[in-house]
């Protein structure tokens, strides 16, 4: 395994994804180093002032930078191509955690704050910066179901992961529209939560459900090439990994717009969950399972 890691995600890689990687583990250093600093000072984990989000943000938008540099190795293309594609993300994706670490530095909400001219311009400029990292997604997409070099499962786990890392993005695209309406009606994002949707249902759970399905399957499928099933088996997890996402991702949003907490013990409606729960526990056992010593020869079709 780590043969396989130093020789597909550092050694053959061409610069550009390189780069990707690099600001990629820089992304996610600003993460934990908020983290730290969270740790120190404490505070609630709740709250547009919270150190949380410039965690968050640091964290996530690390890794998914680091996981699109590496999908460019299985989708071929022209090095200028290459480049423009990678640095278009790096320097987005870089902006939008400054943007909310220079924000939570001083002291101000981050999203739906246009209290000055300043912060409006920084929520509005901010949007614009994660368009280009919509528009980078939307790219790779595209090109997963037409040029994907990698094996099947593989394949599939990116082609998976892709949709719903737009997904996710789609539910950002939600949450800014509902926040700017409360903005609109007069509210502010110092005494209410912008995210709230009807009387308890979370955008942020919804949009975060999503965002990091990219990571789980394109992990499932690459320790899945390293058991004895066939490739067909292999496939057919994955598979299976993609519906559990999907269907957590329907509850989550089911539950949401209906208006109600992600989690409610008390509401039958949280059984809902149990599918999902089954179908991404079996491909996590079928692929723990068959990660077992076996001779160095082809998968087995």
């Amino acid at each position: 395994m780590a043969a396989s890691l130093r020789s597909s995600f550092w050694s053959d890689a061409p610069g550009y994804q390189r780069m990707a990687y690099l600001v990629g583990a820089a992304l996610i250093l600003v993460g934990l180093t908020h983290a730290a600093i969270w740790a120190v000072v404490g505070g609630t984990a709740e709250g547009p002032l919270s150190w949380r989000k410039p965690t968050t943000f640091g964290i996530s938008f690390g890794l998914t930078t680091l996981t699109l540099g590496w999908f460019g190795t299985y989708l071929p293309v022209r090095r200028w191509i290459g480049w423009v594609t990678s640095s278009v993300l790096c320097l987005s994706t870089t902006l939008e955690v400054v943007y909310v670490s220079v924000q939570r530095a001083r002291g101000v909400p981050s999203h739906f704050n246009n209290l000055t001219a300043l912060d409006e311009a920084l929520f509005t400029a901010g949007g614009i910066t994660i368009a280009f990292t919509d528009v980078v997604i939307l790219a790779m997409t595209v090109a997963s179901f037409v040029i994907c070099t990698a094996p099947a499962p593989m394949t599939w786990a990116i082609r998976g992961g892709l949709v719903a890392l737009l997904a996710a993005q789609g539910m950002g695209a939600w949450m800014i529209v509902h926040g700017i309406g409360l903005l609109d009606e007069g509210a502010t994002a110092l005494t209410q939560s912008m995210t709230t949707y009807g009387a308890a249902g979370s955008m942020k759970f919804t949009h975060a459900v999503p965002m990091h399905g990219i990571q789980v399957l394109a992990g499932l499928a690459w320790l899945l090439g390293f058991t004895g099933l066939s490739v067909r088996r292999q496939s057919v997890t994955v598979g299976v990994a993609i519906a559990g996402y999907a269907s957590l991702f329907a509850v989550a949003l089911a539950r949401t717009a209906a208006g109600l907490e992600p989690f409610d013990l008390v509401s039958a409606s949280t059984l809902l969950y149990l599918a999902p729960a089954v179908l991404l526990g079996a491909a996590a056992v079928a692929a723990a399972a068959g990660l077992r010593p076996y001779p160095h020869s082809p998968a087995r079709l």
